[in-house]
């Protein structure tokens, strides 16, 4: 059986690897063990969002024995001419150290959002704020939020696994 770690314990992360794995692979380990992303709390470039899910799935690899696979996931902010745009960057790393990347989707916050995590907040903690929610980074997350349930956290997280095992599974053109 085929043995993921994913540097996470939040279930939103770890259930959409499991689903991508398992829609490829078959049946599926995955385990999810805390590992520390060596960047700031609330990433706010797409660089630090990579290497932060780098750092994350480089450890949990090391870090689970028997792991074909590492899994990092960090969210976070990038300015564009448009406004702070938020998503998620996923990073796999297999033993042989391939590197496949993908993104969710994502949006850009509102102001009122961005006035608070320019105030030190995270984005979790603002949208709790804002919306009277606790740990909303654990449930639908802001994706949930703010598309009143349509694209979760998790969902965004999947299609970001799903793009960054893209590398995987071709890798006579990866090559």
């Amino acid at each position: 059986m085929l043995t993921i770690a994913v540097g996470s314990t939040n279930q939103t992360k770890i259930l959409p690897v499991e689903e991508v794995f398992a829609h490829h692979f078959g049946e599926v380990k995955v385990v999810g063990v805390a590992v520390k992303s060596g960047v700031s709390e609330q990433p706010m470039t797409d660089d630090e969002m990579y290497q932060g899910a780098l750092t994350r799935a480089k450890k949990a690899l090391h870090a689970v024995k028997g792991a074909s696979y590492g899994v990092g996931i960090e969210g976070g902010l990038h300015k564009h001419s448009y406004g702070w745009f938020e998503k998620s960057t996923i990073v796999i790393i297999d033993k042989k150290g391939d590197i496949g990347v993908g993104t969710s989707g994502g949006l850009v916050l509102p102001k009122k959002v961005m006035k608070h995590i320019h105030a030190g907040k995270t984005l979790e903690q603002a949208i709790d704020l804002l919306f009277g929610t606790h740990k909303i980074g654990r449930g639908i997350g802001m994706f949930g939020i703010f598309t009143k349930g349509i694209v979760t956290r998790a969902e965004g997280v999947k299609h970001g696994v799903a793009f960054a095992i893209a590398r995987f599974l071709h890798k006579e053109i990866y090559s």
